[in-house]
């Protein structure tokens, strides 16, 4: 249903005047509202299912109106005691839906609507059958291109569709939602365009890496998604994670290139150390080592490998004090 019929006088209602006297009361009337809304969107007689088997669940209304899940509760059981919206098998169901919203009016409208549609397709698939009647004599002496050959056009029609799948299944990785199958996300891509299925898919996908949540029927919760697609604040979309996760990676492969180039200056500077310190005679050694003793503070015996370290250092220095000594 695109609209949906609301009396003028609803607010002189006394149900809904005691809902609006409940604590929250204006949110729940708001909830009322919202999920009069969601049963049109459903065009299933005033029930709220996802599929004709799926029906939304507390949860679910939560997330399709934005509304905390135990407002959403306290509402349900104030509609119910109020006869409001009633439940078959596990289905809630809003009270005298086609009294209201004349679903009989709708239902004809629908059937006028099959019509036209039929009518249409059948004049589409004529005017398509003499065309290609009349393309089939015209290059009838001809072979079919490679490229427009019936084989040819169905491995197109794969490929567009396997990139489509490939496309979402990438958002998918690692979440339940890899468990979607290829029909019902061709389905989604269908009903609500390739734009919106791979943003509800980024969104269902990173929300369940925030908070993982056990989905039980994946598909319907991103159906629900691509229908009321909410946007939480928190989100950043994937082609900006993807700049960002790119930067990131270009910062750490400069910060492990400046280290390894920090440790590959410090490995010459052992080597030339290595290579000075045994460059020198034995009185000079023993000069630097006698230097490095003196430095160490009184009263603490630094040892031979200490002392060793510390005349090599100070060898080093020297050199470099004096290049040409």
């Amino acid at each position: 249903m695109d609209w949906i019929k609301i009396t003028c006088n609803i607010l002189d209602n006394p149900k809904i005047k005691m809902i609006r006297q409940e604590p929250d009361g204006n949110i729940l009337f708001l909830l009322w509202i919202l999920m009069i809304t969601e049963a049109g969107k459903c065009e299933q007689r005033g029930y709220l299912r996802i599929s004709r088997n799926v029906p939304y669940t507390d949860e679910t209304i939560s997330m399709v109106t934005g509304i905390p899940l135990d407002t959403v509760q306290h509402g349900l059981n104030l509609f119910a005691r109020y006869e409001m919206t009633g439940q078959n098998n596990g289905a809630f169901r809003i009270r005298n839906w086609g009294k209201y919203q004349s679903e009989d009016r709708l239902a004809s409208r629908r059937k006028n609507d099959r019509k036209r549609q039929q009518k249409h397709r059948r004049k589409v698939r004529n005017e398509t059958e003499t065309k290609d009647k009349k393309k089939e004599s015209r290059d009838s002496h001809t072979t079919l291109s490679r490229d427009v050959t019936p084989e040819n056009r169905q491995e197109k029609n794969r490929v567009e569709k396997k990139t489509t799948t490939d496309k979402v299944r990438l958002l998918f990785s690692e979440t339940p939602f890899v468990n979607v199958s290829d029909e019902e996300l061709t389905g989604l891509k269908k009903r609500h365009g390739l734009e919106r299925l791979l943003q509800a898919a980024d969104i269902a996908a990173e929300t369940w890496r925030r908070k993982p949540v056990d989905r039980h029927n994946p598909g319907g919760y991103l159906n629900t998604l691509c229908a009321s697609l909410i946007v939480p604040e928190w989100y950043v979309p994937f082609s900006e994670r993807k700049k960002l996760a790119e930067r990131s990676r270009q910062r750490k492969k400069e910060a492990e290139a400046e280290k390894a180039a920090l440790a590959e200056k410090e490995k010459a500077q052992a080597a030339a150390t290595d290579a000075l310190w045994d460059s020198l005679t034995d009185k000079q050694r023993e000069e630097y080592l006698e230097k490095a003793r003196a430095s160490v503070p009184g009263g603490i015996n630094p040892g031979t490998t200490v002392s060793l370290i510390l005349a090599r250092d100070l060898a080093a220095k020297s050199s470099l004090a004096s290049p040409d000594a």
